[in-house]
């Protein structure tokens, strides 16, 4: 008997060299978490809520923070 195992990876593909960076919201309003995107061409994440569609946008500043996850009231 044998055993293959793998990692789910297509090995003709190669894996991404820099994902995009992310930061996790919970949403108060709705009661949802959901991750923002920053956008490719500025520094700024924005999103919305998944539910009311209210919008978020946090600012990419020399004097930040190191925080991932984020509350949006």
């Amino acid at each position: 008997m044998t055993l293959d195992c793998y990692d789910g990876s297509d090995p003709g593909k190669p894996a991404p060299a820099d994902p995009r960076p992310y930061v996790g919201i919970l949403f108060e309003c709705c009661g949802v978490y959901a991750r923002i995107y920053r956008r490719p061409d500025r520094m700024v994440y924005q999103g919305r809520c998944p539910r009311c569609l209210r919008p978020v946008r946090l600012r990419v500043g020399q004097d930040g923070i190191d925080a991932r996850l984020f509350r949006a009231h």
